[in-house]
């Protein structure tokens, strides 16, 4: 029987022979076979919905994985959180079909992934927010650079700790690879296939689409970090939905879905502040003169006020009959695949 210590050890070793010959081109995995690297997230009108479902999936996993070849370590882990927000809510259009077990495993395991390079992704947006808000925020110069500065080196030493740490590279890797290879196996025909007509996509549009509502309602109710920040995740996966449906109907499900989109946009703007002004409140060091501190906090205020009326405005225009828009999602599909 083989050492499991040394297998591991031997996988180790080469990721980092691997590294060090960056030149040298990878093959590509069996469960990559045939996958186009780059994604269309799209599933197409004449497209069974089974091999559409898997087609769109791979493709994602795959524009992840390239962040183990990236010399841009930042970029690298953007996409692959994009790419696991986009599987993430796949999956959730086809959880009827899936089954509830089989949702949870897959939703739960593409979370902790995404989840590995939480501080890479944080540190490098808590320092762009840094550097394009400080000026707005009419900060005093010197006040301005050491907070910038040191926002900025805080973000390349977790780069730098990203780029070193193979047991993260590892893990993302495996998790990636072994999530693909039993997408693999999701059956694309016969009776376990995923069906292709509505009844398999509208339980996943409506559950999504009452829940972005129902957070829309308790954020206006009360418009905390927590809570915008769930309102914020249902949105996305709503938009991500609608755009990975679009070519049913390209006008109608682009408008709303373009709505959708902004609306997180809108409400990651509002969040980024939210971290920043809390960054700045447990770290005295940034910014240490008491009335200047304070000043910051209200302007920051202000600013979020307004984003926050911004996306509960849009939003509302969307999500306000939540049963309208699965219904025009509905008379969407029919029109174009039947």
């Amino acid at each position: 029987m083989r050492n499991p210590a040394r297998r591991q050890a031997n996988r180790l070793e080469r990721i980092e022979q691997a590294e060090r010959h960056p030149a040298q081109p990878r093959p590509r995995t069996p469960w990559s076979q045939g996958v186009a690297t780059t994604p269309e997230f799209r599933i197409h009108n004449d497209e069974p919905l089974a091999l559409g479902v898997r087609r769109v999936i791979l493709e994602q996993v795959v524009h992840a994985t390239q962040i183990r070849d990236s010399d841009d370590l930042d970029t690298a882990v953007h996409d692959l959180r994009k790419a696991m927000k986009r599987t993430r809510a796949v999956l959730r259009l086809v959880r009827g079909e899936l089954g509830d077990y089989r949702y949870r495993q897959e939703n739960t395991a593409l979370r902790d992934t995404s989840r590995l390079w939480g501080p890479t992704r944080d540190a490098a947006v808590l320092a762009k927010v840094a550097a394009e808000f400080v000026a707005e925020f009419e900060m005093d110069g010197a006040a301005a650079d050491r907070v910038v500065t040191v926002l900025r080196a805080r973000a390349a030493a977790a780069t730098r700790a990203g780029h070193q740490d193979r047991r993260r590279h590892l893990d993302t890797l495996t998790a990636l690879g072994s999530f693909a290879c039993r997408v693999r196996r999701f059956p694309v025909e016969g009776p376990d296939s995923i069906a292709n007509e509505w009844a398999a996509v509208q339980p996943g549009v409506t559950r999504v689409a009452k829940r972005a509502a129902r957070r829309l309602r308790q954020a206006e109710q009360d418009p905390s970090v927590e809570r915008l920040h769930a309102w914020r995740k249902d949105v996305k996966y709503l938009g991500y939905q609608l755009e990975v449906l679009r070519p049913l109907w390209k006008d109608l499900l682009g408008a709303i879905g373009d709505r959708l989109m902004e609306v997180g946009s809108i409400l990651g703007d509002d969040h980024d502040l939210a971290v920043w002004e809390e960054t700045l409140r447990a770290d005295g060091s940034l910014v240490t003169d008491p009335a200047e501190l304070t000043r910051l906090h209200d302007t920051i205020g202000v600013r979020r006020r307004r984003l926050q009326t911004e996306a509960f405005a849009l939003g509302g225009t969307v999500l306000a009959e939540p049963k309208l828009l699965v219904e025009e999602v509905a008379a969407a599909w029919h029109q174009a695949r039947t």
